[in-house]
């Protein structure tokens, strides 16, 4: 297996100690030693700042537009449309889980809405206002839009609590794909496929529950 350039190198490890300990008390120093070099400049030589560094690992890791892309037209064609936009939300965030062994992506996306307004698709923002740990990251607009097309499929709730239940299940996705790459790392093997599909129906069920049973 030929061995990752320094950028490369560099992100796998922000990536991987963020996933591990979150995003506050790790040092630029730690992210270089883990990534195997010694120049002590490498993050800025390459990124210009931690926070490029960590813009550079939601780009290398989105990689999933095209894929999205195909399946929002999918799912406009589709007798149930909020059914094809959970598999458009789905299907691209496991299909990069699965490009790596061990992954670390759903767990770097659980570390990172740890410090996320739980409404998250309302108020996508830090709790603490001006967080230096939380850079804005560009980018994230198809995102955005496609929690705004999700929410608008729920119809069966008051206004004010669509976004917050597409945030509560975008948030258990992404929770339960964390589990599956711990699991990986242990050597507790499962169908990744076979979870997809999983995830597919319990975000779905989620998303269709009754508001006041939601509140009860």
């Amino acid at each position: 297996m030929p061995k990752p350039d320094t950028r490369e190198a560099l992100i796998d490890a922000a990536e991987r100690l963020v996933a591990a300990r979150g995003l506050r008390g790790i040092s630029v120093r730690e992210v270089i030693r883990a990534a195997g070099q010694r120049n002590h400049g490498a993050i800025a030589y390459y990124f210009g700042s931690w926070h490029g560094l960590l813009a550079a690992v939601w780009a290398a890791r989105s990689t999933g537009a095209e894929q999205q892309r195909q399946l929002r037209i999918a799912a406009e064609e589709s007798d149930d449309r909020l059914h094809g936009l959970v598999i458009a939300y789905v299907s691209p965030f496991v299909a990069e889980v699965s490009r790596h062994t061990p992954s670390y992506w759903a767990q770097f996306n659980e570390q990172w809405l740890a410090g996320i307004h739980a409404d998250f698709v309302n108020t996508p923002e830090p709790l603490v206002p001006g967080d230096p740990d939380y850079p804005p990251i560009r980018g994230m607009e198809a995102m955005q839009s496609i929690y705004a097309d999700i929410a608008a499929e729920l119809g069966h709730l008051a206004q004010p609590l669509r976004t917050a239940r597409v945030a509560l299940a975008a948030r258990f996705v992404v929770s339960a794909l964390a589990s599956w790459e711990r699991d990986q790392v242990s050597g507790v093997w499962q169908s990744l496929d076979d979870y997809e599909g999983e995830l597919c129906r319990l975000m779905l069920a989620l998303l269709r529950a009754d508001g006041e049973a939601a509140a009860t």
